[in-house]
């Protein structure tokens, strides 16, 4: 299990019996973040969101890589680690010009390939925010408001069955949007965040 999961797993019972003093992403300087599913008596419960294939998932492997011919001063690249601020949100990546998340016109949470800065025409790139917590503290929450949107899903490959690629729940989200073609099949969840205070978690994601 990796490091972040570790760690928004042991400040859970924090979160259920402390109240919460949290950074507001859109009030602060842009903070770093790991971000973990809740649902519970689900198989996404507890289950780290990760960036690969311009999307992001619960149950598949976080893809990253690193150019550098001396690996070992590559970023770790095993977490998949979200940057908010000002409404916006980014992966913490150190590739010149970043990668931007957004969500798709359909809903789908993606982020942009590096060295491009192409996304979806219709996207949306802001209001975007999360709470989060100083170390030892309570979970914080990572949310987007746009689009419609009244929260996440996760929705999966078929009934029952991962990978499960993460949605906003958009206004006007279809059966022919989600992978299975049934929208019913998704999964609400609450987006847990855990601050994330190293280096860069990845040259670039994948």
């Amino acid at each position: 299990m990796h490091s972040t999961v570790a760690l928004l797993c042991s400040l859970l019972p924090l979160a259920l019996g402390s109240p919460i003093t949290a950074r507001q992403a859109s009030e602060f300087p842009p903070v770093n973040f790991g971000v973990i599913a809740a649902r519970s008596a689900s198989p996404i419960h507890l289950q780290s969101i990760n960036a690969a294939g311009g999307a992001f998932w619960i149950q598949k492997d976080t893809a990253t890589y690193c150019p550098l011919t001396n690996q070992t001063q590559c970023p770790p690249g095993k977490d998949s680690v979200f940057s908010v601020g000002g409404g916006g949100a980014s992966l913490d990546t150190e590739v010149p010009g970043g990668q931007l998340v957004y969500v798709s016109p359909t809903g789908a949470l993606g982020f942009t390939q590096a060295h491009s800065a192409y996304i979806p025409p219709g996207s949306a790139l802001q209001t975007f925010n999360a709470t989060v917590t100083s170390d030892n503290g309570p979970i914080g929450h990572f949310t987007f408001e746009g689009l419609g949107a009244t929260g996440f899903i996760a929705c999966p490959a078929s009934k029952g069955q991962g990978p499960w690629k993460v949605f906003a729940d958009i206004e006007g989200l279809k059966d022919e949007d989600v992978p299975s073609k049934c929208k019913n099949d998704c999964l609400g969840f609450s987006a847990l965040t855990a601050p994330y205070s190293n280096e860069a978690a990845a040259w670039q994601y994948t």
